[in-house]
């Protein structure tokens, strides 16, 4: 088939505007492209902000620990509130509910 020099430009154009159209689509909306990415980009700001929050609990259990291997008050307050301990000499009133 033999097309006129014309027809040839059109047909380039048409073949040009679909590889355009086909290579913005990808882009967008196919494996790592731009809506993939917006969606891992919040996962990965949802599970930085998990991190953070476990890391600062992790330090407040560090630091209870540490409180309780070496302020003897600490533990003595554990003792009364949990195991209802008394010291010689205190009262202990027991309420009914």
């Amino acid at each position: 088939m033999i097309f006129s020099p014309k027809a040839k430009r059109e047909l380039s154009w048409i073949l040009l505007f679909t590889s355009c159209l086909t290579l913005m689509y990808i882009l967008v909306f196919g494996d790592g492209g731009f809506v993939q990415v917006r969606k891992y980009r919040a996962e990965l700001q949802d599970l930085q902000l998990e991190n953070l929050r476990l890391r600062k609990k992790h330090r407040d259990y560090l630091e209870r620990i540490d409180r309780l291997k070496t302020d003897a008050y600490e533990i003595e307050r554990i003792a009364r509130e949990r195991y209802n301990f008394a010291r010689p000499g205190d009262i202990i009133v027991n309420l009914q509910e």
